[in-house]
């Protein structure tokens, strides 16, 4: 019989309750109105210890304060704040309740039951992108010493307005509870007693049965989360009963690295699992996020009759760079080039000055070769006589050379060129450039549009250039995280990449490029990006002086396409001022912590005040869209 406390009852004459939203064996969970703030939202965690005396009480309400004081001193945006701890009489009983902040939202279970409802589930990239969100957030709580002890589908939530998973009803808490109530009827029991907290099948067997719980136990919890997602099974059919070592159903379609690394997850010797969270998102970024291949067909024919090879379109950078005839595909690489060598040094000593042009342009061509074994065509079957200036050829080498150095893929880089020269003069758009004197005016246009490209990659770190060609939206997932740990969302990220993006490819703008080759710019920028907030250099966060004096004053410079970000800590029904003085060519975005009431978004409005609607960290963006380095002053104040 539920025995909760009905709607609109006040608690300590200043929580009304609203409704109940679970109950268990430790206590009842209410949402609540909170008067003191505004009539915020909250949750109230009741726990009834089974104590009799009011000493007995105080002394079990010490215990809760000193076991949950660390609670209090998270702070990560995938953590609902624990506000307090209160006592009050209910009834003839002393209770204990803990506030926390409210999350809106629907948690994994919920989402999963109804994709079963139309025979779905989560695929594997939706469970990659789950992982990598939640991973990071075991790990800040690990390293704090604390361990959630009950992951399961029902204890995370995706956040209404930016999606994100957030871990909800600890059960380091629950513990608490279980630990008052032992702590005055046997004492003793504190050394010898099991505090059991976790659902089995989700939980180790050794914090089930023996009360053990380390990280990996949290990494167990998550992994059978994950493997739920996938299957739509619980895990006791999941499980070998016998050994309770667990089985993915064979007609699964994951591939193999992710299989590996949850059944490392959920390995039975705690020994043999994954010694942390970080250790997870290590193996998990690395591996593969493609599903195994389908079986390839079999083509019956395996001999295709020969053809004449067909003329092809190739770009224009090929055009210029490439070999100028086509090279035989039965010569070796050396056998190839040593002919070359010798028939230039013949015609070199028997022709004159034709020699000279000749060699000049066969030694363009073996220094192709090595790009590009394959033989190709490159302007058309047609004879012609090369009318390349050394000039030209000076310029393509030193391209070359650049593009080298950066470690950059030859076909990407063309394809970039390619497709901004193509944007620019659209009329040239599939054309063959020739190597005759009429396209050398377009040709020298192909090369300046490849020498901005490689000025806008030299400013770009080893480490963002590295994989530059190959961002997916899985790793755009994983920076996402990395942001959030700072307390800023992708708006804000993006908001700084755009900055600098659009000052290198102005044009750009309000172009759909993330999934074009240009695009892969735009990532190796977040990577960079990411660094400078995470090193402080071009991020802030906004506390004690802003709370204590009110207001805050930041003087910055700032290059062209730089940014700023700032996050303050701010409270709902509080009214704030916000001043940017400086160049109109500054933009300026001010954040909601849940992104439903963004204030500003890359404004040239540089003024605002009113009253806050949200709770959380707002953010604040300053980026420059001037060419050259200008000064501005941002002022936050909080009025009251």
């Amino acid at each position: 019989m539920n025995t909760g406390l009905p709607s609109q009852t006040i608690i300590n004459h200043r929580f009304k309750i609203l409704r109940q939203l679970g109950q268990g064996k430790l206590g009842r969970t209410y949402l609540a109105q909170d008067s003191h703030r505004f009539d915020e939202s909250c949750i109230l965690q009741e726990f009834a210890p089974d104590v009799q005396d009011s000493s007995a009480l105080k002394k079990t309400e010490e215990l809760f304060q000193r076991k949950a004081q660390i609670l209090y001193t998270l702070e990560h945006p995938q953590i609902p704040r624990f506000r307090e701890l209160f006592s009050c009489q209910q009834g003839k009983k002393m209770t204990l309740f803990l506030v926390q902040d409210y999350v809106e939202g629907v948690s994994y279970r919920q989402q999963l039951k109804e994709r079963l409802g139309v025979g779905k589930v989560f695929t594997e990239t939706e469970v990659r992108a789950f992982l990598l969100a939640v991973l990071p957030v075991l790990n800040y709580l690990h390293e704090k010493g604390i361990i959630h002890r009950d992951i399961t589908p029902d204890n995370i939530i995706t956040r209404q307005g930016d999606n994100l998973p957030v871990l909800i009803d600890f059960g380091s808490v629950k513990q608490l509870s279980t630990i008052a109530n032992t702590y005055f009827k046997q004492p003793e029991l504190l050394t010898t007693k099991i505090i059991q907290v976790g659902q089995p099948g989700y939980a180790p067997q050794e914090q089930i049965e023996q009360g053990i719980v380390t990280a990996n136990s949290d990494l167990y919890g998550l992994a059978a989360t994950a493997c739920v997602l996938l299957t739509g099974k619980e895990p006791l059919y999941l499980q070998d009963t016998q050994g309770l070592t667990w089985r993915l159903p064979p007609e699964l379609a994951i591939s193999s690295d992710l299989s590996h690394i949850l059944l490392t997850m959920l390995a039975k010797n705690p020994s043999d699992r994954y010694p942390s969270a970080q250790a997870v998102i290590q193996v998990l970024t690395q591996s593969s996020p493609q599903p195994l291949t389908p079986p390839t067909l079999v083509v019956k024919s395996a001999i295709m009759p020969q053809t004449s090879p067909p003329k092809v379109a190739v770009s224009p950078k090929q055009k210029t760079e490439q070999n100028m005839t086509v090279t035989n595909s039965k010569n070796s690489p050396i056998t190839g080039c040593l002919g070359k060598l010798f028939l230039l040094l013949m015609l070199i000593l028997g022709s004159g000055t034709m020699g000279w042009w000749a060699g000049k342009l066969w030694i363009s061509q073996i220094l192709n070769a090595q790009e590009n074994s394959q033989p190709i065509s490159v302007f058309s079957e047609e004879s012609s006589t090369p009318n390349i200036s050394d000039q030209e050829l000076e310029r393509k080498t030193e391209i070359r050379t650049r593009r080298r150095q950066l470690g950059l893929d030859h076909s990407w880089f063309v394809s970039v060129v390619d497709e901004l020269f193509w944007e620019k003069y659209p009329n040239q758009r599939d054309k063959i450039l020739s190597n005759k004197k009429d396209d050398a005016s377009w040709r020298n246009r192909w090369d300046e549009t490849a020498i901005q490209v490689l000025e806008s990659l030299e400013s770009l770190s080893a480490e963002s250039l590295r994989n530059i060609g190959s961002y997916t939206q899985t790793q755009r997932e994983i920076w996402k995280q990395q942001v959030n740990n700072l307390f800023l969302s992708s708006r804000a990220l993006y908001d700084l990449v755009d900055g600098r993006f659009f000052a290198a490819f102005p044009d750009q703008e309000n172009r759909e490029f993330i999934d074009k080759p240009i695009g892969q710019i735009w990532n190796a920028l977040i990577i960079d990006t990411i660094a400078a907030l995470q090193a402080g250099d071009d991020y802030e966060k906004l506390g004690i002086e802003l709370q204590q004096n009110g207001t805050i004053q930041r003087r910055k410079k700032l290059e062209a396409g730089q940014g700023n970000a700032y996050v303050a800590n701010l409270n709902a029904y509080q009214t704030i001022e916000v001043k940017l003085e400086g160049d109109r060519n500054l933009l300026l975005s001010i954040y909601s912590p849940t992104g439903r009431n963004n204030i500003l978004e890359d404004s040239s409005t540089h003024q605002w005040s009113g009253q806050l609607i949200e709770s959380g960290y707002y953010e604040f963006t300053v980026v420059s869209k001037h060419k050259k380095p200008i000064n501005y002053e941002l002022t936050i104040t909080i009025v009251d």
